[in-house]
Parts: C-alpha cells; sequence; structure tokens
C-alpha cells in the first residue's frame, strides 16, 4: 500500500491531493506485476482502466495489419496511461509493452469517475496531460513525414541521453530499438551508427552509446 501511495502522490494525475484521499484511491487501486516484453494493452482493444507505473518502464507503439511496429513513446516510473479510456469509453488507441520487469496499479474506470467527480481539478490535470501527449505525438509524427532517417535517429539519440560527467550516455537502445522509433531497418540504423562511430560522433559499449561531439548536421 505504501508504494502505491507513494506513486500516486508522484503521478501528475493525483500529485496535490489529500494525504487521506489518496489513501482512497490507493485503497481500491489493484496491484499486478508483469514480466519484461508483455503486452499489457492491445491497440483496439475494449478495456477501460487507468494504469499507473509502479516499477518498470514500457513502450508506446503502433502496428498496422501487416505487422509493421513504431514506437511512440516510453513511460516510465510514477507515468500513467489509458486515461482516455475510461472517461471516453473508446478502444485503446495504441499498444503498451513491457521493456523491463513491471509493477503497475490499475484503477477502474469507477473509481477513477468517482475521484473525478469528487475532485474537479483532476480534470484540469488530464488535459494538461493531454496537451503534452499530444504535442509529443505531433512532434513524432512531423519528424517521421518531415526529415530524413539520418536526422530521425539524431533526435532519437539525444532524446535518450542524459549527462553523465560531461558525456551524452543513451539509455540501453538496441539497433533494433532505434529502428522502431524512426521507421526504418536495423540495417540502415546499423549504416548511420557505424559511420558515426567511424568519424568519431559517438563511441558504443553494449547497448549504450555515448555522444562524444556534436552530431553533424546531415549525413
Amino acid at each position: 500500500m505504501a508504494a502505491i501511495t507513494e506513486t500516486l502522490s508522484s503521478t501528475t494525475l493525483f500529485s496535490g491531493m489529500e494525504p487521506d484521499d489518496i489513501e482512497v484511491v490507493a485503497s481500491q487501486t489493484v496491484i499486478k506485476k508483469f514480466p519484461k516484453n508483455t503486452v499489457i494493452v492491445g491497440q483496439g482493444d475494449e478495456t477501460d482502466s487507468l494504469y499507473i507505473i509502479v516499477q518498470g518502464k514500457v513502450d508506446v507503439f503502433l502496428h498496422n495489419d501487416k505487422g509493421k511496429e513504431i514506437i511512440i513513446n516510453t513511460l516510465g516510473e510514477c507515468e500513467t496511461f489509458g486515461e482516455l479510456a475510461p472517461l471516453g469509453g473508446i478502444p485503446r488507441q495504441a499498444s503498451i509493452i513491457t521493456t523491463e520487469d513491471s509493477i503497475f496499479g490499475i484503477i477502474s474506470r469507477q473509481v477513477f469517475v468517482d475521484t473525478l467527480l469528487a475532485k474537479p481539478s483532476i480534470s484540469m490535470r488530464i488535459i494538461d496531460l493531454l496537451i503534452s501527449r499530444i504535442q509529443d505525438l505531433t512532434e513524432e509524427v512531423s519528424s517521421l513525414a518531415l526529415e530524413d532517417v539520418y536526422n530521425r535517429v539524431v533526435r532519437v539519440l539525444y532524446k535518450h541521453a542524459a549527462e553523465v560527467g560531461e558525456k551524452l550516455i543513451t539509455e540501453k537502445l538496441t539497433q533494433q530499438d532505434i529502428a522502431s522509433r524512426v521507421g526504418a531497418t536495423r540495417e540502415m540504423v546499423h549504416r548511420i551508427l557505424k559511420e558515426l562511430k567511424t568519424g568519431g560522433y559517438i563511441s558504443i559499449e553494449g547497448k549504450h552509446i555515448t555522444i562524444e561531439k556534436k552530431l553533424p548536421p546531415g549525413w
């Protein structure tokens, strides 16, 4: 209970609620564990629960009838997904898959709606969160439509990198991970990374890529 209470308090949706109110929501939240590579919800599913990531990480992806997939977002601890389903009764717009062993808090539609009615301020947080998601999605679509593969790869490297000392080092990313995010083949990504490495722009150790110096504007 303590873990889910702390997680709820740290989410965008529920932060700022009174501790007693958080406890009420926490007491009605179902906790479930899922191993890595588990599809939590599928695109088109008729489900209506809200999910909070207590521990772990997930990828949000879209796919077509031919099996082609593209990752549009990555979410981690204290983030939520599925905000629209409890409100609109619409099918899931994307699929969610765990990228590591994960724990989720699952809030039913009834509990979520009751909380909204009791705390209207959460509605504004939902609007803010959805606006942020729309902005992120617009950037992803714009990148896919207007940028070449090289620039999309550069964008992914910077987006998933964090400062470590004086360098930028990405989280764990395989060439296939990058390809799935930029809508390209793994072979194309391999060629780009190989040339960046040869030019001294990046170094690769395991699944981590270090950006050694500013990446060139074109390839």
